[in-house]
């Protein structure tokens, strides 16, 4: 069987990207996106423009991130809802309702 032609070098290799160097870095700043996703005022207001453009699925997703950066246990007995049904809530086969939505929103709010 006859040998296979390999190539020895890669056609693009991101090492042979040219390094730029920033002159002034007073504009740079590092993001984390944990720290917004911690405040309940952000939480909400982001939370309000799903409900008002009724993007269920995004306010599902807000939602499961705020709650990958708090504690989940706390929110739920805040809130008044058990932990479970609060995980039901976010799974994509859930279907939360109006009275738990509005516990949640109303904790985030207060």
């Amino acid at each position: 069987m006859p040998k296979k032609k390999t190539s020895k070098k890669p056609a693009f290799s991101w090492n042979d990207m040219p390094t730029v160097h920033l002159k002034n870095r007073r504009g740079l700043f590092e993001f984390n996106p944990d720290i917004r996703l911690q405040k309940p005022e952000v939480i909400a207001r982001a939370l309000w423009g799903c409900l008002v453009e009724n993007d269920i699925e995004a306010f599902k997703e807000i939602l499961r991130s705020h709650l990958e950066v708090v504690n989940k246990n706390t929110l739920a007995k805040k809130a008044g809802i058990p932990r479970r049904t609060l995980f039901r809530m976010l799974s994509s086969e859930g279907n939360p309702t109006l009275e738990n939505l509005g516990k949640i929103i109303h904790q985030l709010c207060g």
